[in-house]
């Protein structure tokens, strides 16, 4: 009998990691029966349709409206797993993800509320306690009764949810799991856990590693062990596929590049992540303005435009801005990558030097190819609400801590030395570097993470046929 699987992708990133990747084939050449249920545009499914050649049935994914008293229980409950995980793991900057409403007095007012009503949790139970209360409420929402409605329309065997981050797919989860539906949710990036942003409960949990697996343990005690299955993540199995990557010579045709000359990575980060990202590209550039023989290919981050950047761009001739091949739908939760950008990234990563930013997870992108990236570890000025000192405590960075992971660029004056020394020596920098990926992700060319995630859902099935007869 044919199996269904309901994939729930909540947002564009969904089809880089799961659309793009071999986990559909895999799922398929297994006989199984694929339905979306998503916040895609059908231009774009029809893009992953023609592109990959992947069969799918799919529907919109309901849009649900939590209660202002059950934002008020997820809120509360956020800001106190905030303050736990940081007396937990002794890392104040862990709370440097409660972000503040500045603009807004009323909903200034409402996190005010629920920063208070978090002193009222003396424990860890308390914590849980809130989460359990805002389940209930959804269980008697009429979100509950319509995925109840929804599960028995479409009758999937398996529900598999792409990240965890919406907290408004609680209700889906409950009406599975009262109806005997399992589910499953992938943990969607290496930096989510510390931050208490696990909204949702399934029956298990898709992790990158072990390491990954050890930290969902520690800041959810209440997960069970035997639920948690370490599969890898989609978006490196990319950097197995040869087939993606072209030759320098075709890759500089495309962008106008000269292929005698040494290329580096500048990648963007957003302006919150990097308020001053156009004043280090600015150093960058400069730091390597007297080296005729250097390009330093600028990508910014996908979700944001290239404004903030151009008066740096329009003055120094040795940049070249390389734009992500993204589509921009209606809101920030319909941004689409195209294929062409996941071979974009492979290629930049191949024919790169090294990279250069401020604490991207392209460096562990460009571990895969033997190469080095360096992180800016300075301020290049002076701001009372960021500074990179704080940015490089980020409880994720702890990771690399007692390896030769990366290169930090520490001070503004001694760049263009430290940047010239990796351009000549580049093997003699992050040599651990392999070390710190294998540790955050367990992908590797003979055991992508399409197969094991595909092998992991199978497994699921057939347990749920020997318990059932």
């Amino acid at each position: 009998m044919t199996k269904k699987i309901l994939f729930v992708i909540p947002d564009g990133v969904g089809i880089r990691n799961y659309l793009y990747s071999d986990l559909f084939y895999h799922l398929n050449k297994k006989g199984f029966q694929i339905h979306l249920m998503h916040n895609l545009e059908t231009q774009f499914l029809n893009y992953v349709k023609n592109e990959k050649g992947i069969d799918f049935t799919d529907e919109p994914l309901r849009k649900v409206t939590e209660s202002r008293f059950q934002q008020f229980l997820r809120e509360t409950s956020t800001y106190a797993r905030l303050k736990h995980n940081s007396k937990l793991k002794q890392n104040p900057t862990i709370l440097t993800n409660w972000f503040k409403v500045r603009n807004n007095p009323l909903k200034r007012i409402f996190q005010k509320t629920s920063e208070l009503a978090s002193a009222s949790l003396a424990n860890y139970d308390g914590i849980k306690y809130l989460e359990e209360t805002n389940r209930l409420k959804w269980r008697r929402s009429p979100a509950y009764k319509e995925f109840r409605s929804d599960i028995r329309r479409i009758q999937p065997d398996l529900i598999f949810i792409t990240h965890q981050r919406v907290s408004t797919l609680e209700p889906l989860c409950l009406a599975a799991a009262d109806m005997g539906v399992k589910t499953v949710t992938a943990i969607f990036s290496w930096d989510n856990l510390p931050k208490a942003r696990l909204p949702i409960r399934t029956d298990h949990y898709a992790v990158w590693s072990e390491y990954m697996k050890g930290e969902l343990l520690e800041y959810y005690p209440e997960i069970s062990e035997s639920s948690i299955s370490v599969v890898g993540t989609p978006q490196f199995d990319f950097h197995f596929q040869t087939e993606l990557l072209e030759s320098r010579e075709e890759f500089a045709s495309k962008y106008g590049l000269d292929v005698s000359k040494k290329w580096i990575l500048f990648s963007g980060d957003d302006d919150l992540t990097s308020p001053h990202d156009p004043e280090y590209l600015k150093d960058v550039a400069s730091a390597l303005d007297s080296n005729p023989q250097v390009s330093i290919l600028f990508r910014q981050v996908p979700v944001c435009t290239v404004d903030r950047y151009q008066t740096v761009l329009d003055h120094y001739s040795n940049i070249t801005h390389i734009p992500p091949k993204w589509e921009k739908g209606t809101s920030w939760m319909s941004f689409y990558p195209l294929f062409e950008d996941v071979k974009l990234l492979m290629n930049l990563c191949l024919h790169c030097e090294f990279s250069v930013n401020i604490g991207s997870t392209i460096g562990l992108d460009f571990s895969y190819f033997g190469k080095p990236t360096v992180f800016l570890a300075y301020d290049t000025v002076q701001d009372k609400n960021w500074s990179t000192d704080v940015v490089y405590k980020f409880q994720h960075f702890r990771s690399f801590e007692g390896l030769d992971a990366v290169v930090f660029a520490n001070e503004k004056s001694s760049l263009a030395t430290l940047l010239k020394q990796v351009l000549e020596n580049p093997s003699q920098f992050s040599t651990q570097k392999h070390l710190w990926r294998d540790k955050i992700a367990a992908n590797t060319e003979n055991a992508p993470s399409s197969a094991q995630i595909a092998a992991f859902l199978e497994s699921l099935l057939v347990e749920k046929e020997v318990v059932q007869e």
